[in-house]
């Protein structure tokens, strides 16, 4: 079978693929992108060129391209060459869900420095309960996600590469 062919996606994978997407796109994310980390997740071999994907998924290069460029870019996948093969190879970047949740526990506490800043400028309790409320909520994630985060790190050592 020549490098970019590979078996029929099955069935399961397919719908698992989709189910994964849906719950990215629950999450804020395009339904496309979703669908190649789905399957970037499960595919074999872990590293995939472009049209490999797009033949197990289906979809235009269009619409693989745009979902390919967002996740290198993120950082949730990496593009990799082979000396001699002008092919690009696509998968998922270890620690790269877990690099998202670092990054967005410096933003929680971001967003409470703010809240708190606000709660002070407008000077007003009894209009700003629920402010508070807010606040109070992102301060304490700001606090609590990066220890989760360590002890993330310190349970589940990544493995090179």
């Amino acid at each position: 079978m020549p490098d970019d062919e590979h078996p029929p996606t099955t069935e399961r994978e397919l719908a698992f693929v989709e189910d994964f997407a849906l719950a990215m796109e629950r999450l804020g994310l395009v339904r496309m992108t979703g669908r190649v980390i789905g399957w970037l997740l499960i595919c074999d071999p872990p590293e995939q060129t472009f049209a490999q994907i797009a033949d197990a998924l289906q979809a235009s290069k269009g619409s693989i391209s745009t979902a390919l460029k967002f996740l290198t870019t993120a950082g949730w996948a990496q593009r990799r060459s082979r000396p001699g093969d002008r092919k690009d190879y696509y998968s998922i970047k270890t620690g790269a869900m877990v690099d998202l949740i670092r990054q967005q526990s410096v933003q929680y506490a971001g967003f409470a420095d703010f809240l708190g800043k606000s709660l002070d400028e407008l000077d007003a309790p009894q209009r700003t309960g629920r402010l508070q409320e807010m606040h109070e909520l992102f301060d304490w994630i700001g606090r609590e996600m990066p220890a989760l985060v360590a002890r993330w790190d310190r349970e589940h050592p990544r493995s090179s590469g």
